[in-house]
């Protein structure tokens, strides 16, 4: 990574009395600069040296300055670029944005439009290496989480059931608010499933272990936000929405658990195609997580959350019908309508795995 200290310039320009006019006045505002008449010259001091900013002619005796630019941008998406040109020519202007140079300066240049295209080019480096740090503390942690988790599972060594309350059990202690919620969705899930006609046993069990599991991904999502009170900001709420994926890469490594992926990675999917992380649409969607869907609806609404009090059986179907074709499946909805609450709610811990 870049060093975070700015003021390290390359001026590169096959016109010696450009470069020095340009040398001159940066070095009047304290940069440091070095020069390069060429763009192999300008190349081989790039190959060796970590700038901040490089101003970049056109058109140069050896190559063009987007040919360098090219180079450059293969490897270093910080240094900033900044193209001097005495042709006025918009298109090309265009093409070297496209390439990732950050401004141009058009000869001769203003004291004052040179100076505020520096420090706006600086003001962007900056804010780089700030969301670089960000992103790699992010995948950092990210890392290590999964790391942990895998040398927890390593450690166990004993039946599918107890690995599953296991994994369960390890994202309650960082979602405190959530807690048994997975029990009950995976019974929740079974119902729904039986009530649609599903018999086979190998579907039934997947399925309770993928609502069981379906949250799993937030063990890599950093604590700061998943127990933020606070309405998540976008960056935060693109973070949160890699979950599934997370949950995904987690689960799918497991052999016993890899036919749980379906509600672990779809269910946050919408029946209109609105959801994510694949935008899927109707029928595209993996039915176990159209199922898991509205069982983790169901749940939601007759649960207690921080932020509201829970709902009835009654009120919570009616808002359910009412996202019918919209959030949830209508075939799914239509199998909850025919369900009473003394089902859903009849040895709701005990159906799904013992403790």
């Amino acid at each position: 990574m870049a060093k975070d200290s700015v003021g390290s310039f390359l001026l590169v320009d096959d016109e010696d009395s450009v470069l020095r006019a340009l040398s001159k006045q940066i070095d009047l505002w304290g940069y440091r600069c070095d020069k390069a008449g060429s763009g192999r010259v300008a190349l081989a001091k790039i190959s060796e040296n970590d700038y901040d900013l490089i101003f970049l002619d056109c058109n140069l005796g050896d190559m063009s300055g987007l040919e360098v630019l090219e180079v450059l941008r293969r490897t270093n998406d910080l240094t900033q670029v900044i193209m001097i040109t005495s042709l006025n020519q918009v298109e090309y202007f265009r093409s070297a944005i496209r390439k990732g140079a950050f401004d141009y300066i058009v000869k001769p240049w203003s004291i004052t439009n040179l100076r505020d295209t520096i420090i706006r080019a600086l003001d962007y480096r900056k804010f780089l290496i700030l969301k670089e740090k960000k992103h790699t503390h992010i995948e950092k942690e990210l890392e290590n989480k999964t790391v942990e988790l895998s040398m927890a599972l390593e450690q166990i060594q004993v039946t599918y059931d107890e690995t599953i309350l296991a994994l369960g059990s390890a994202l309650e202690t960082r979602d405190s608010e959530t807690k048994e919620h997975g029990l009950r969705v995976a019974h929740y899930s079974l119902v729904l499933a039986k009530k649609m006609g599903f018999r086979d046993d190998s579907f039934l069990e997947n399925l309770q272990r993928g609502a069981y599991l379906h949250d799993i991904g937030k063990i890599g999502v950093p604590d700061q936000i998943l127990r933020k009170e606070a309405s998540l900001t976008e960056d935060e709420w693109e973070i949160m929405k890699r979950h599934p994926e997370i949950g995904k890469s987690i689960v799918e490594g497991i052999p016993f658990l890899q036919k749980a992926v379906p509600v672990i990675y779809y269910h946050h999917e919408h029946y209109n195609g609105r959801g994510y992380p694949q935008g899927l649409k109707g029928d595209e969607i993996p039915v176990e997580a159209l199922i898991f869907s509205v069982a983790d609806a169901l749940d939601a609404l007759t649960s207690d959350r921080c932020y509201r009090n829970k709902i009835s059986f009654k009120n919570a179907k009616g808002i359910i019908i009412a996202d019918s074709g919209i959030q949830f499946c209508p075939k799914v909805v239509n199998a909850l309508c025919s369900i009473t609450e003394q089902e859903v709610s009849q040895g709701e811990l005990e159906a799904v795995y013992e403790q």
